[in-house]
């Protein structure tokens, strides 16, 4: 009998603890979401993807709005390793201001994954994101290809709008255009207008159009590194009473994918925009921090190193929208399976 009781007793214990290590592997882990800023349609997206795959991963997800502030964003992330949160989902506004962040975070033994644009310095888990250099040479391709399919007389006139200064999206997207338009530069077929940043935003955007057209109106197609950027060229295009659209007035490329955008391209006054996946950007931001804490996942071997900041890059998909043609749901809002192997 005694020999029953110390089993059952032993029996009881080893349950208790079974059941208290699962319930600690699945109990609530806490996520800091570090956004560049809620005023774009873009990182909307980013947080409802975040805080979707929060609810099937049992992860409590707090955006933070950075305001397109460094030194705001700076102190968030101070504030989320203070408040012991599990990880940091890193969206950097610039590529270096955001080091030392990442840097208090390593030392405060906190993982950090950057979504959407990485850093230069810091350990990262993995950054996860759009190849901006390729995407962006494929908008600028498809920008030739429609001047080429209008019969322009050449030289053909170009703008180029870029995003914020420092920004490594920003950065990698001007390369991604200029690695296509430069040598056509050197063969005297494009002239470049302009090549301004407007900071990623519409009514920049809009502003720097109009200092352009206010100089010359003699200009064929506009390329952007974000949407935002390209509606406002879009608004003050039209606002001096530009034609635009394919083939016969100014045709415009910009880079997202966001609703106007699209719509944009629907009616003809946009020929194309690079589509990107915010939304798996960011549910693959949660679920990779849930699976790295609870399971040990890290990105598999093989995984490549993004060059440009030296991260270790899980890639998102992206796709170009040409008139007449829908943007593709499961790019947008149906995550692939995070790699694993």
């Amino acid at each position: 009998m005694k020999w029953r009781n110390i089993i059952c007793v032993f029996v009881a214990i080893v349950l208790v603890l079974a059941l208290s290590v699962a319930t600690s592997a699945q109990k609530p882990l806490k996520a800091a979401l570090c956004i560049v800023s809620m005023e774009f349609p873009f990182f909307v997206t980013m947080v409802e993807g975040a805080k979707d795959a929060g609810k099937v991963f049992n992860v409590e997800v707090t955006d933070y709005d950075g305001q397109n502030r460094p030194e705001l964003q700076m102190r968030q992330v101070e504030d989320a390793i203070a408040m012991g949160y599990d990880a940091i989902l890193l969206n950097p506004i610039t590529a270096e201001g955001l080091v030392p962040a990442v840097k208090k975070a390593n030392a405060a033994r906190v993982p950090v994954f950057t979504l959407d644009r990485d850093v230069v310095g810091g350990e990262r888990v993995c950054y996860i994101g759009t190849s901006n250099v390729s995407a962006a040479e494929g908008g600028a391709r498809t920008l030739i290809k429609a001047l080429s399919a209008a019969r322009r007389p050449k030289p053909w006139r170009i703008v180029h709008l870029w995003g914020t200064p420092g920004a490594s999206s920003a950065m990698e997207r001007s390369k991604g255009v200029h690695n296509v338009l430069d040598p056509l530069v050197k063969r005297g077929e494009i002239e470049i207008v302009a090549d301004l940043t407007a900071e990623f935003n519409k009514p920049t955007g809009m502003r720097v159009m109009e200092d352009i057209l206010a100089t010359t109106s003699d200009i064929d197609a506009v390329i952007t590194g974000n949407d935002d950027m390209a509606l406002g060229a879009l608004e003050a295009l039209k606002g001096t009473g530009l034609k635009v659209g394919f083939p016969d007035g100014v045709i415009i490329v910009g880079f997202d994918a966001i609703d106007p955008a699209v719509e944009a391209v629907a009616k003809g006054e946009m020929y194309a925009t690079v589509a990107q996946s915010p939304y798996v950007m960011g549910y693959w931001g949660v679920e990779a921090m849930a699976k790295y804490i609870r399971e040990g996942w890290t990105p598999p071997p093989g995984t490549p190193v993004y060059e440009p900041t030296g991260g270790i890059h899980l890639k998102t998909s992206t796709v170009i929208i040409l008139p007449f043609k829908q943007l593709v749901e499961s790019l947008t809002k149906s995550p692939p399976p995070l790699p694993t192997e």
